[in-house]
């Protein structure tokens, strides 16, 4: 017989496995990402200065 523990150990671990490994590592991008070509957005980073 499975306990409820165990059900609920294999939905995180199955939930966990779907996610993007940026996600699943605990480093998501905080503006929420994007589909389109990330050359533009880097270039738009490398120009705003650091503080």
């Amino acid at each position: 017989m499975t306990s409820p523990d165990d059900d609920l150990k294999a939905r995180a671990k199955d939930y966990v496995e779907h996610l993007p490994a940026e996600t699943a590592l605990g480093n998501a991008d905080p503006a929420g990402g994007v589909d389109t070509d990330p050359k533009p957005i880097d270039e738009a980073a490398a120009e705003k200065p650091q503080h």
